[in-house]
């Protein structure tokens, strides 16, 4: 054989002119032969498995990757794309497969084998799969779910970290069924405030349906640590997400005096009683101080209202809580809440996209009007007209945070908190000046004020400064110094000047040379030489969380409940008790 194939070699490589065309046609086909195999070879043979850790090695290749399911959301950018972008860990790090027509998901926590190319781009990298076989598992390699209880995982977070867990419990907030991203609460009771426990959810994937606030479900996912905001979270998948249909949701009713606080019911299915008001079609409904919530009525609403009016009349309606962009208000839509002149304030179209992709477009319709969930980036003090203020797309710093030059009307009564969600009403604009856009701000609705910010003494000034005009909490003893009260770090010379509210507990003598955990606005003013800038704690006063009077870290000292005004239940208040014990 080898003589043969000698032969043939020696014969296609002489000089021979008679048999030079016939050599050209012989190396052709040798040489489509050659491509023919190798194409054969790398179509047929098996995808190399790989670490993640080796991927920067098989750039361009297709390969195979072991691991565990970790996430997964369905079309991540609610553009239409028949596409799953799922994470995968195999231990030695972790890798987004971004997943083409893809198959039915296994649950959270199967041992996967993803199959695709490896793809880098701007300093990204990621695989990229096409089809059903793209992700194999076999029934094996789900994993045994135990079925524990919120109060178990309170108890011991550490040991369920990392595994896949189901839990049962009642949900502190509604889902929007096309939401591919929802942070909420499991309680263990459907009243929020009367929940002993309770575990942060992180939510992937739409659910393809509504999911009321306290409705009871069955959720399953992987517990895990958030070392940024230092808590356990259960990470989970929308489908996996059971509604227990039996546990009956109890409908809020709205209050008239309490507008502020609606934005907290958006999404969910509330009633409202008032006069009932019917002009061209358009329903509404008026409170007892004249101001008014628009109404969507049903067909059957209609079919009523025609059989026997209720025009004028006091009525109770019931529906979902929407922003309309129309009424640039709120409105109660009795249907499924999936007009799509109404969005839920808490996912909307993110504005900060629209202007990031098309800012000429927006500017140039100043008479467009938007509904924009955001959060205060700088606290902004009240008494001012006209203020600027800095919007961001979370409620604090996260890699790549968006933000967007806003102009807030005034003066208004109270402080923008920084971190404070805001729901605002807002036009686009182009600011010359600064040569940038700008939010022109109609109207607004504030949420919850955040909670203060810790300080340290030994964090410094540079640190402090990124706390400048928030609430904060500071532990000190208040002295007299020069006739100024000062704030003073216990067992140092260091201190800030300390500007007590009125009424304030923390001067009194019961407190006098504690040291006490402190609570008020850091402020940066110029020294009294107008030569540099010093902090102060303005409106400060001591914690006191149950409010009898006692500081907490003096009922801690003491031996009584910060959290309780009478600890014992003698009838006789902890202060009162102090005082009595102290003469």
């Amino acid at each position: 054989m080898a003589d043969a194939v000698k032969g043939l070699m020696d014969r296609i490589t002489n000089d021979d002119p008679e048999t030079r065309g016939q050599q050209l046609w012989v190396m052709f086909a040798l040489a489509m032969f050659l491509v023919a195999t190798l194409n054969w070879y790398a179509y047929v043979r098996e995808p190399e498995v790989i670490k993640v850790e080796q991927l920067l090695e098989y750039k361009n290749e297709v390969v195979k990757i072991e691991g565990t399911l970790i996430s997964w959301v369905e079309d991540p950018y609610a553009s239409g794309d028949d596409r799953v972008d799922a994470i995968i860990d195999d231990g030695t790090g972790v890798v987004e497969s971004r997943w083409y027509r893809p198959a039915t998901m296994p649950p959270i926590g199967t041992t996967v084998t993803i199959m695709g190319d490896v793809i880098e781009y701007d300093g990204r990298i990621w695989i990229q799969s096409l089809g059903a076989g793209a992700m194999e598992w076999s029934a094996d390699d789900i994993p045994e779910i135990p079925i524990t209880a919120i109060a178990d995982v309170a108890q011991n977070p550490a040991a369920y970290e990392g595994k896949t867990i189901q839990l049962s419990g009642f949900i502190g907030e509604s889902i929007a069924p096309d939401s591919t991203f929802t942070s909420a609460y499991l309680g263990d009771h459907p009243n929020y405030g009367n929940s002993e426990h309770q575990v942060h959810l992180i939510i992937r994937s739409a659910i393809g349906e509504w999911v009321e606030a306290s409705s009871k479900v069955d959720v399953q996912g992987i517990l895990t640590y958030q070392q940024r905001d230092l808590r356990y979270s259960l990470q989970i998948q929308g489908p996996n997400i059971f509604v227990n249909d039996s546990h009956v949701v109890n409908t809020p009713q709205l209050d008239w005096n309490a507008q502020a606080t609606w934005s907290y019911q958006s999404g969910q299915v509330v009633s409202m009683t008032g006069v009932l008001f019917i002009a061209d079609s358009k329903w509404s409904l008026y409170g007892p101080s004249g101001n008014s919530i628009c109404l969507l009525p049903s067909e059957e609403d209609r079919e009523q209202e025609a059989l026997s009016p209720q025009h004028n009349n006091v009525t109770t309606f019931t529906g979902r809580l929407l922003w309309s962009e129309s009424e640039a208000g709120w409105c109660i839509d009795a249907n499924a809440g999936n007009n799509p002149g109404l969005i839920n304030p808490e996912t909307p179209i993110s504005l900060m996209a629209l202007l990031s992709a098309d800012p000429v477009g927006m500017v140039a319709d100043p008479d467009a009007t938007y509904t924009l969930s955001a959060y205060v980036k700088y606290a902004v003090e009240p008494g001012v007209e006209n203020e600027e203020a800095y919007f961001v797309d979370a409620a604090s710093y996260t890699p790549g945070w968006t933000t967007v030059a806003a102009s807030i009307p005034g003066p208004r009564t109270a402080w923008l908190e920084t971190g404070q969600n805001i729901i605002a009403n807002v036009s686009v604009s182009w600011d010359d000046e600064d040569m940038r856009v700008r939010l022109i701000v109609h109207d607004y609705t504030l949420g919850s004020v955040p909670s203060p910010r810790t300080l340290l003494w030994d964090d410094g000034a540079t640190q402090w400064s990124y706390a400048r005009d928030q609430n904060v909490l500071l532990d000190g003893k208040a002295s007299e110094i020069d006739g100024q009260w000062h704030l003073v770090r216990d067992g140092s010379n260091e201190s800030i000047v300390l500007n007590m509210r009125g009424q304030a507990i923390g001067g009194d003598a019961l407190h006098a040379n504690q040291s006490m955990t402190w609570e008020g606005r850091l402020r940066q003013v110029q020294s009294e030489d107008g030569m540099s800038l010093v902090y102060t704690l303005d409106k400060a006063d001591v914690v006191d969380t149950d409010g009898d009077g006692l500081g907490d870290t003096l009922e801690e000292n003491i031996g009584t409940s910060p959290t309780s005004e009478d600890s014992d239940d003698d009838g006789t208040g902890d202060r009162e008790a102090y005082e009595n014990s102290q003469s």
